[in-house]
């Protein structure tokens, strides 16, 4: 007969196991959950996005999606290559208005500087369309549908742009995603970027599910 000190220690190891092994199992099930959003999400946009700016169809209006800018205003490198893509698009006559839509509150207002770059590169004030309320990707869809946007080509760097047309699509919007050129960034900051996206995405799913799309 073993002593009572031997088999309580058996037992706690027996729970430990238990444990350990529903944590694995739940490790598991999120993570293949998390890879499944990921591919339903990429699956579903991948025909609504063209290659460049020569492929991009003719829409009445271009959303650029904000970015970080500067204590000046001035734009990031990642949103100076997004207002650069749709600078492009303008004139090439592929839209005729450029929607800047960004965060704005208090000193900070990414749309004033996303404006303020496209009127110095020449487009006209009024063809520039200021929106900030777009805090987030989803918001500035559930702006863009309430402004009775039903058809536009959205400007975003490529690993955003599934994200960004999911969110157009559930708000009623035939979007068209033109890629920006992303910023050259090290392997780790890379590997920042591509986790958060990913759990962006497989948010961006049952967001869509339980709330659909709203500005809040």
């Amino acid at each position: 007969m073993k002593p009572t000190g031997v088999r309580d220690s058996e037992r706690g190891v027996g729970r430990l196991w238990r444990w350990a092994k529903r944590l694995l199992i739940a490790a598991v099930a999120v993570a293949a959950a998390v890879a499944g959003a990921n591919a339903y999400v990429i699956a579903t946009t991948r025909a609504a996005t063209v290659a460049d700016v020569a492929a991009a169809p003719v829409r009445p209006d271009a959303v650029v999606l904000g970015n970080r800018v500067l204590p000046d205003g001035t734009p990031s490198d990642e949103l100076a290559a997004r207002l650069g893509t749709a600078l492009a698009l303008y004139r090439a006559g592929r839209t005729g208005k450029l929607i800047v839509s960004g965060r704005a509150a208090d000193d900070y207002d990414e749309p004033a500087g996303m404006a303020a770059w496209l009127v110095s590169q020449g487009v006209p004030a009024a063809d520039v369309v200021k929106d900030p309320g777009g805090h987030r990707t989803a918001a500035t869809m559930a702006d863009m549908a309430a402004l009775g946007k039903r058809s536009i080509l959205v400007v975003t760097q490529g690993y955003h742009l599934p994200r960004s047309l999911y969110f157009a699509r559930h708000a009623g919007i035939d979007a068209i995603g033109v890629p920006a050129p992303s910023q050259r960034r090290g392997a780790y900051d890379s590997f920042k970027v591509y986790m958060r996206e990913i759990v962006a995405r497989a948010e961006s799913v049952l967001e869509v599910a339980f709330r659909g799309v709203r500005g809040g």
